[in-house]
C-alpha cells in the first residue's frame, strides 16, 4: 500500500492526464487505494490515543463508540502486527 504523501502526488498528477478516458480510468483506479490508506491512518490514530489515553476517552474524543475504537485496533493490529501464531500461515497481502 502507498502512503497518503505518495498517493496525493499521484492523484495530482492525473488532471495533466492528456486522454479523459486515461484521467478517468487514473481515477477510478486509484479510489480504492486512497480509501484503504485513509483507513490504515485512521486506525493507526485510534491506536496511537488509546495508547494514551485509554480506550473510553480516545472513544468520546473521537465522537465514536467504545466497540468502534475496538474494531480499528483490531484492524491496525492485523496491518502491522506480529505474524500468526505457530503452524498458522501468515496474512495474505
Amino acid at each position: 500500500m502507498d502512503t497518503l504523501p505518495g498517493l496525493g502526488a499521484r492523484l495530482a498528477a492525473i488532471p495533466h492526464l492528456p486522454d479523459p478516458m486515461q484521467r478517468y480510468r487514473a481515477l477510478r483506479d486509484l479510489g480504492p487505494e486512497i480509501k484503504a490508506a485513509i483507513a490504515a491512518e485512521q486506525d493507526a490514530a485510534i491506536a496511537a490515543a488509546r495508547d494514551a489515553l485509554g480506550e473510553d476517552q480516545a472513544a468520546e474524543q473521537a465522537g465514536v463508540s467504545v466497540s468502534e475504537v475496538r474494531r480499528r485496533i483490531t484492524a491496525h493490529r492485523k496491518r502491522v502486527g506480529p505474524p500468526r501464531g505457530p503452524g498458522r500461515p501468515g496474512k495474505a497481502e
